[in-house]
């Protein structure tokens, strides 16, 4: 089976062919939002990055910020800093060029004043849209997909419905060839020893459990209950009384195939199969955390509750989300059927007994091969006015 997608030079594949705009740190937020505005096409990914982290979270920023440019999904890619950034611009956008694609950056440092930068910053952006506008769709095999997965709203539907549909396609996708990866560290907890019996080997066994166990700690050592986070008031509404619970519906959506290994968060896969990455639950980190590991679409299976109701939940912008990851919604809970318009793939048939998981399962696995192949999910349909501030995963203290 084959999907419709653009080849990149380093021989990935992308499923959207996006120009970005890309600030090294928040303080270029407004520059690249000028340079956007006057270069209709383009699309800018805000974030909130600042000077008052620390090494690791510097690192960490610079692994995401290059990965999101250096993702499938980005034809190419314009930089934009301020010029005294702890991530400067120029490393950014030197990291992206290892892809070899079109890259370029501008700051005021360089430049010399921030009205040239903006007008560098569009004539670059422009120049970067006419190549872009050059590529057109080949035929690619379904190995060359990375799925990321995550899922959010979650009720009992979600153990007996729409996670074990997304388990479906994880499990075609890696006989296929493909990739896919899985994350949200706290919701393996209580499902570690399912897991580790899926390791290729006792190190990934070890490494998947000790990254469980580092994230047990660190809630520890906040001396705080994790209870009303994990599950949330939403979960409990939805029948999810414990951690343990949530987490074993959750890792459904991870399918039966072996792990091949434990990433960073915004890590890249060094091989194919399905791997899983650490990080928290909180959406927009794992968002860019998949993104920025070379995901080209998403999953977020959804049960229902209030969330199904905020038809952009929960990456409420313009444009479906983060603009190099197209985001699949899954709904499983008949008792959110009025919001199904909003979604992609609605599963409820599941639990009312007129549905198998295997057959919805089909229909999920069509839906990713035709947004793969340019179908525009129901996030990307929908015109919002809002712009997302997209936010890093941090381990802190800020100073």
């Amino acid at each position: 089976m084959h999907f419709m997608g653009y080849e990149r030079p380093d021989g990935s594949v992308g499923i959207r062919n996006h120009v970005v705009i890309i600030p090294s740190v928040s303080c270029a937020n407004e520059m690249a939002a000028r340079i956007a505005e006057q270069v209709p096409g383009v699309r800018p990914i805000f974030n909130n990055h600042s000077c008052s982290r620390l090494k690791t979270d510097n690192d960490l920023a610079t692994r995401a910020l290059v990965g999101l440019g250096a993702n499938p999904n980005a034809a190419a890619a314009l930089v934009v800093g301020a010029g005294c950034d702890t991530v400067p611009a120029g490393e950014v956008a030197d990291g992206i060029a290892r892809t070899r694609k079109p890259v370029d950056y501008v700051d005021i440092e360089k430049e010399g004043s921030y009205d040239a930068t903006v007008e560098k910053g569009v004539a670059v952006a422009r120049a970067l849209l006419a190549k872009a506008a050059a590529l057109e769709r080949k035929s690619c095999g379904i190995s060359n997909l990375t799925l990321g997965m995550k899922c959010t709203s979650s009720d009992t539907t979600s153990t007996i419905a729409c996670n074990p549909v997304v388990g479906q396609a994880t499990d075609f996708i890696i006989a296929n060839g493909g990739s896919a990866i899985f994350t949200e560290t706290t919701e393996l907890i209580g499902a570690t020893h399912i897991l580790s019996r899926r390791a290729v080997d006792e190190r990934v066994a070890s490494d998947l459990c000790r990254k469980v166990e580092e994230m047990r700690q660190r809630i520890k050592r906040a001396r705080v209950d994790i209870l009303r986070s994990q599950p949330n008031p939403g979960n409990m509404k939805g029948g999810i009384s414990t951690i343990e619970e949530k987490s074993l519906g959750g890792i459904g959506k991870a399918g039966s195939a072996s792990i091949k290994g434990v990433l960073e968060w915004g890590e890249k896969p060094p091989t194919r199969g399905l791997y899983f990455m650490d990080g928290t639950a909180n959406t927009q980190m794992v968002i860019v955390g998949l993104a920025a590991a070379g995901a080209q679409i998403m999953s977020l299976s959804m049960g229902g509750g209030v969330c199904a109701r905020l038809r952009t939940s929960t990456i409420n912008t313009a444009g479906g989300g983060l603009p190099v990851l197209p985001i699949v919604k899954t709904l499983s809970n008949p008792q959110s059927l009025p919001e199904a318009e909003y979604f992609d793939v609605y599963v409820g048939g599941i639990v009312e007994g007129r549905e198998s998981v295997a057959d919805a399962g089909k229909r999920f696995i069509d839906e990713i091969i035709a947004v793969a192949s340019g179908k525009l999910t129901k996030l990307e349909s929908i015109d919002s006015p809002f712009q997302e501030v997209w936010d890093f995963y941090s381990v802190g203290p800020l100073v």
